[in-house]
């Protein structure tokens, strides 16, 4: 009998979503040695967030494997506990926040410009961390190792520009607990995700310095416009099957 929680079936699959995130981290180190804003641009915004991240799982899901995108937890089911659990997680983590912190909170168009490119990077974690390597880890080893894995690869991923591991790794846990509740990415994201992501790299870090400016901007709406002509094209060649 299957046990959800423990079991091993590890195959082609599995082996297949370890190399991708294998993947992942490697193009994230790779930032941090060839640390240029050209470099950035190639390594993380191209070829991780959009090829690897979002193109890869849409395509190995919807066109390879024949699946939906509910495998990646991206689906109606629970949908309005889900986001409840967003907002009232979001709003839980927001106050935390506020009462722990001693300084001056300034929002200024350099931060609109982060939370911008911070917004199109969240996209990607959905899609790839907690949809794609999660659905993988857990269709082969359950639950537990999934959870485990996944905030393992979550953590790792910020190597070349957020290197704060063990915190990573916690966030990474929590985030995949809340999404087990209800099996739907919707229950994470935008607001609990959002909440946490945008106050660590605009007030708690400082790996929002890299992204706090124009540039980071017109990258964030050119990541959005690709996600969706891929989105686009991947769902027409579907349905053209």
């Amino acid at each position: 009998m299957n046990n959800k929680w423990f079991h091993f079936e590890m195959d082609k699959e599995t082996i297949f979503g370890f190399i991708c995130g294998v993947i992942m981290v490697s193009l994230s180190v790779a930032m941090a040695v060839w640390n240029s804003e050209f470099s950035n641009i190639v390594l993380r915004d191209i070829l991780m967030i959009l090829l690897l991240g979002f193109l890869t799982p849409l395509y190995y899901i919807l066109i390879v494997k024949k699946k939906s995108l509910s495998v990646l937890g991206i689906h109606k089911n629970k949908l309005a506990v889900s986001l409840a659990v967003n907002v009232a997680a979001g709003i839980s983590l927001l106050v935390m926040f506020l009462s722990q912190n001693t300084q001056d909170i300034v929002f200024t168009m350099n931060s609109f410009y982060a939370v911008t490119y911070i917004l199109a990077a969240g996209i990607f974690e959905m899609v790839f961390i907690y949809g794609f390597l999660r659905y993988e880890f857990e269709r082969a080893f359950g639950i537990l190792p999934a959870a485990f894995l996944t905030a393992v690869f979550y953590s790792l991923h910020h190597a070349g520009f957020q290197p704060e591991f063990t915190k990573l790794f916690f966030v990474g846990v929590m985030y995949v607990s809340i999404f087990y509740l209800t099996h739907n990415i919707f229950s994470i994201f935008p607001f609990f995700w959002c909440v946490g992501a945008f106050w660590d790299v605009l007030v708690n870090s400082e790996a929002g310095s890299q992204i706090k400016n124009q540039t980071s901007f017109i990258i964030a709406i050119l990541i959005f416009t690709a996600m969706i002509g891929i989105s686009i094209i991947i769902h027409s060649t579907k349905d053209a099957r």
